[in-house]
């Protein structure tokens, strides 16, 4: 199923120097807009508009098409259109969002795009999000620079018997949630801004893990019932952009987290 996302510059032309340094982000004021479509704008009036989906590929990893649309409807397909390739077909499993900021540095802007995917278990379910950020840079093809998980949440049956409900004291359920945000820094890399990564990820009943069985521990007692930070995976990153790379590297390593950013 093929989305058709449009990104709408509602923009004179004598605005352009809003993008100059420092970079800044704007907040969407998002609404819905015809057949289906979401629209935001920022307070100028630039807006993102993501509209509905086509029919035409159930169950498989779908394209998306982003572009850029300039005022009086003037503009190089070639440097206004980007597809992003192996996105979730939106639907009863998946969905497609915008994401209701809009950052701005000298000379582009940066959009983005949240997708979700959703998986249901016999007793819980699960589901995740992942930004996906597209960089506009006159003279250039939009690129996407950055995917990152953005939340997650599962809920995990534990309990398949009166003897378990015991042995777990009651909580028949292991609970992981994960949160994360992006920020402006103030500095640049390679013209781009430099964006702060900060997650935070949890867990109920303590430190719990999917990659276990949770019944092969020892009984849980009433002070085992809280809900703990996973240090590993509550972090901080700095993302700044490699041009080489044409895309946003983190300045170390990122842990893996796929107990809370996988489905």
């Amino acid at each position: 199923m093929y989305q058709s996302i449009l990104f709408a510059a509602m923009l004179l032309a004598s605005s352009l120097p809003a993008f100059a340094a420092p970079p800044r982000m704007d907040t969407l004021a998002i609404s819905p807009s015809e057949n289906g479509a979401a629209l935001g704008c920022a307070p100028d009036k630039l807006c993102v508009e993501i509209a509905p989906a086509q029919s035409g590929c159930e169950g498989q990893a779908c394209a998306t098409d982003v572009s850029l649309q300039l005022p009086g409807g003037q503009r190089d397909p070639a440097q206004t259109s980007y597809r992003i390739a192996g996105l979730p077909s939106a639907g009863q499993d998946a969905s497609m969002e915008l994401w209701p900021v809009l950052v701005r540095f000298d000379g582009g802007l940066l959009a983005g795009v949240q997708a979700q995917e959703r998986t249901m278990y016999s007793g819980g379910g699960a589901s995740a999000t992942t930004l996906h950020l597209i960089a506009f840079v006159p003279g250039q093809p939009p690129f996407e620079v950055l995917s990152v998980a953005q939340s997650g949440s599962a809920t995990i049956r534990a309990c398949f018997s009166e003897h378990h409900m015991k042995q777990r004291a009651g909580a028949c359920h292991d609970e992981y949630g994960f949160d994360a945000s992006l920020a402006l820094t103030g500095a640049s890399a390679g013209g781009m801004p430099v964006l702060r990564y900060r997650s935070k990820a949890t867990s109920f009943p303590g430190r719990v893990s999917r990659s276990k069985d949770s019944l092969a521990g020892p009984p849980l007692r009433q002070r085992d019932l809280v809900t703990v930070s996973d240090p590993q995976c509550s972090y901080q990153r700095l993302y700044r952009f490699a041009p080489q790379a044409r895309a946003y590297v983190p300045d170390t390593p990122v842990p893996d987290c796929s107990n809370y950013t996988v489905p």
